[in-house]
C-alpha cells in the first residue's frame, strides 16, 4: 500500500503541472478576454450648426423706388391705371415727388410703403393726375397692391400724405386748382385690401 501511494502521488502532481501548462493558461486568458466586451472609443466630430436669424431686409427709399419700377411694368398697374408705357398717348410717369412714406399699414409690425407719383400728358394734353402706389411688406418684399387716386388738375381738392403712424396715414386735404376752398384740412386714412379708407379725425 505504501508503495502504491509513493507512485500515485508523484503521478498526480505531474498531471496537475501538465494540466496547468503555459499553453492552457494562455487559452484561459484568451477565453476570459473573449468573454469581455470592449467598446472602442469612436471620435465623432460634431458639425457646428449655425442657427441664423431670419433677417427681413430694411425698407428704405431705394427699396421703394425699386419696387415701384417693377410695379410700373406689371399687368395690374397697367390695367388699373389704363397706362401702357409703350403708348405715347398714355402720357408719362413722374416719380420725383416726395416724401416717400414708410410705415406699418396693416398692423403686422413690418414696414410698408406708399410712393407718390403722377401721370401727365394723357392723350397728348396738358393734364395730370396724382396717385400713391401702395405696397405691403411680404417678408422683406414689397408687393404692389393698388394705386390710390389723390386728385388731378381738375379736382376740387388734392390729398397730400405726410406720414404713417399707428396704422393711420396722416396728411392734408388741400384746395385744388378749381376749388373755392381756401383752407387745408387734416385727414386720416387707413389701409384696406382694395383701397385706402378715410376715417374721422379727432376734430370731427
Amino acid at each position: 500500500m505504501m508503495y502504491l501511494n509513493k507512485i500515485y502521488f508523484p503521478l498526480l502532481l505531474t498531471t496537475i503541472v501538465i494540466g496547468c501548462s503555459p499553453t492552457e493558461k494562455t487559452d484561459l486568458k484568451n477565453k476570459k478576454t473573449s468573454d469581455t466586451v470592449h467598446i472602442d472609443k469612436i471620435s465623432v466630430k460634431h458639425k457646428d450648426t449655425l442657427v441664423a436669424d431670419v433677417k427681413i431686409p430694411v425698407i428704405d427709399t431705394t427699396a421703394v423706388l425699386t419696387a415701384f419700377n417693377e410695379a410700373k411694368r406689371s399687368k395690374l398697374f397697367s390695367k388699373e391705371l389704363d397706362f401702357n408705357g409703350n403708348n405715347k398717348m398714355d402720357g408719362s410717369i413722374f416719380d420725383l415727388e416726395r416724401p416717400i412714406l414708410i410705415g406699418d399699414l396693416n398692423d403686422d409690425h413690418l414696414d410698408d410703403a406708399m410712393m407718390p407719383f403722377s401721370i401727365e400728358g394723357r392723350e397728348g394734353g396738358n393734364n395730370w393726375d396724382t396717385y400713391y402706389a401702395v405696397f405691403i411688406n411680404n417678408r422683406g418684399i414689397l408687393d404692389y397692391k393698388y394705386s390710390f387716386s389723390r386728385g388731378g388738375k381738375f379736382s376740387e381738392t388734392l390729398i397730400n400724405f405726410t406720414s404713417i403712424k399707428d396704422g393711420f396715414i396722416k396728411g392734408m386735404e388741400v384746395p385744388g386748382n378749381n376749388s373755392s376752398k381756401e383752407d387745408s384740412t387734416p385727414v386720416d386714412y387707413m389701409y384696406r385690401n382694395t383701397d385706402l379708407s378715410e376715417v374721422a379725425t379727432a376734430s370731427e
